[in-house]
């Protein structure tokens, strides 16, 4: 297999990812609404659940925020030093894997963040099913 099909499948899966964890989260945040209590309150489990899927969608518009920009200065910086050298627009260029080193970093961090927004959820389900009697 070539590695810009490989690429392409990556790519396929981080998609299919971030599109699926969207749908988790807003799913995460209704299952928390029943929760609350007449005074519109939720215990500290359900907090800490609505406080970590806040946390993964901010993350979730820094992943793509930081990954445009690390690549529009990479590119602009290489069209520039192609364009001074040669006075021609640059075609192609390879692009090294440190370009998405940060965005990878948002993209992992945001999927453990919405992980542990379910693992907070998954203990309030816990401690009423087993330990609220």
């Amino acid at each position: 297999m070539t590695t810009e099909k490989l690429w392409d499948q990556y790519q396929d899966y981080t998609r299919d990812l971030t599109e699926h964890s969207r749908k988790l989260a807003f799913a995460v945040a209704a299952i928390c609404w029943f929760f609350r209590t007449p005074q519109i309150t939720f215990p500290p489990a359900i907090l800490w659940s609505l406080a970590l899927l806040i946390c993964f969608f901010v993350l979730d518009v820094l992943h793509y925020f930081i990954g445009a920009f690390f690549v529009r200065l990479f590119l602009e910086h290489h069209e520039k030093a192609h364009y001074e050298k040669t006075g021609t627009e640059l075609k192609e260029i390879p692009k090294p894997r440190w370009v998405d080193y940060p965005a990878t970093f948002f993209f992992i961090t945001k999927t453990l963040v919405l992980l542990s927004s379910f693992v907070a959820l998954g203990t309030e389900f816990y401690y009423r099913i087993f330990l609220d009697r």
